[in-house]
């Protein structure tokens, strides 16, 4: 296997463990560990993934790349909630909901007015 063969083995090994775990630093220091590496070699590896991934969506609208993206989380999504990994699936939903602004402020038109009724209860002593 020459040099380059490997460095694309690794990216591809980096890129299915951010898949399944997510990017942490535990994850960049088991990789380094897996592959005899340093750190900073991991991380050249996963910028030369980000590269890849930016070239391969260069040619594709932004709202075609939104949803091919949108897909591939629900897909995770699934996975957690099928394993049980509530909090990357809540990071994950909460990633989705930014995406699709479902996290806007909804707007109040100024020309319905909002009234706001309090109610105190009334003690025995005030009766």
């Amino acid at each position: 296997m020459t040099k380059k063969d490997e460095r694309y083995r690794r990216i591809s090994v980096l890129e299915q463990a951010i898949a399944e775990r997510g990017w942490s630093l535990q994850l960049k220091r088991a990789v380094a560990r897996e592959f005899g590496v340093t750190t900073r070699t991991v991380d050249r590896y996963k910028a030369e993934l980000i590269r890849v991934y930016r070239r391969e969506l260069e040619g594709d609208e932004l709202e075609a790349q939104r949803a091919d993206f949108i897909g591939r989380l629900r897909g995770h999504q699934r996975a957690c909630l099928s394993t049980g990994r509530m909090g990357p699936l809540a990071s994950m939903m909460s990633l989705e909901a930014r995406i699709l602004g479902v996290e806007a402020p909804v707007e109040v038109g100024s020309s319905s007015p909002v009234e706001v009724v309090l109610r105190m209860p009334v003690s025995d002593d005030q009766s």
